[in-house]
């Protein structure tokens, strides 16, 4: 039960504490908040997007936190190096557990994305989801087709056979038992979108993160889509998201690269 929550626990490969990781996050975006300013619009149910004009590339995020921290707000850190390179980008909001059950934030992450459409008219859709995101991003985009067309998913250090976290901590503001865990669980369900799919995780994740990935990789392969898959040598759990902006770095290419 011990190695089961330390396998599960992210930070337990940097310090112990993800507060500092989080804290700069918040920071960062509320620099970048303060620099788009008008720029940036909330969409209905709280989303934010900033166009880049008609026809650019449009890069989506949802971010992690264990399905119960973080939000839309706190990863607009992304945003001044998406538009840099001439992309449209957009982060998710959706109501965090206790709050909602994981199903409703599935439920609220699809309509967020058709939602999108109204806002920005993009020449094509990478969806990036971190850790919980990489979760919601396969129930959005492979489980399901996406209700706004997405060319690529990228799932960085995501959990998708929730049934192991019924037994952490990370389970009490979640309440999941393994049945209802099964049930959204994307390793265990079909496979009824296929868009191209890059799956990643830092050289410095726990075991469980990396066989999670390892895991959905295969998965997916044996339904037939075109996946991608890379371990980021120097990166953990906290700050792979980076990497996917890094021209320079194999993610960087494998996220963004030869997207019209």
């Amino acid at each position: 039960m011990e190695d089961l929550e330390r396998e599960y626990s992210p930070s337990s490969r940097v310090g112990g504490s993800a507060d500092p990781f989080v804290a700069d996050y918040v920071a960062r975006s509320a620099a970048a908040r303060a620099a788009l300013g008008d720029h940036i619009a909330q969409v209905d149910g709280g989303s934010l997007a900033i166009s880049a004009g008609v026809g650019t590339p449009l890069l989506v995020f949802i971010h992690g936190g264990y399905w119960q921290a973080l939000s839309a707000e706190a990863s607009l850190y992304l945003a001044p190096r998406v538009l840099s390179r001439g992309w449209s980008y957009a982060a998710l909001e959706y109501t965090l557990a206790p709050g909602a059950p994981i199903s409703q934030m599935v439920t609220e992450c699809r309509q967020g994305l058709a939602k999108l459409a109204g806002h920005v008219a993009p020449s094509a859709v990478v969806l990036v989801g971190h850790s919980a995101g990489a979760h919601l991003a396969a129930m959005i985009s492979l489980v399901r087709p996406s209700p706004l067309p997405v060319a690529r998913t990228v799932l960085l250090s995501g959990v998708f056979d929730l049934r192991p976290l019924v037994r952490t901590s990370v389970n009490d503001a979640l309440g999941l038992d393994v049945q209802s865990a099964a049930a959204i669980s994307p390793l265990l369900l079909p496979v009824g979108a296929r868009p191209q799919v890059v799956v990643a995780v830092g050289d410095n994740d726990t075991d469980a993160f990396r066989q999670q990935s390892s895991a959905y990789a295969a998965h997916l392969q044996s339904a037939g889509v075109a996946v991608t898959s890379t371990v980021c040598p120097r990166t953990h759990h906290f700050d792979i998201v980076d990497q996917v902006l890094d021209p320079f770095s194999e993610l960087g290419n494998l996220a963004m690269g030869g997207v019209a």
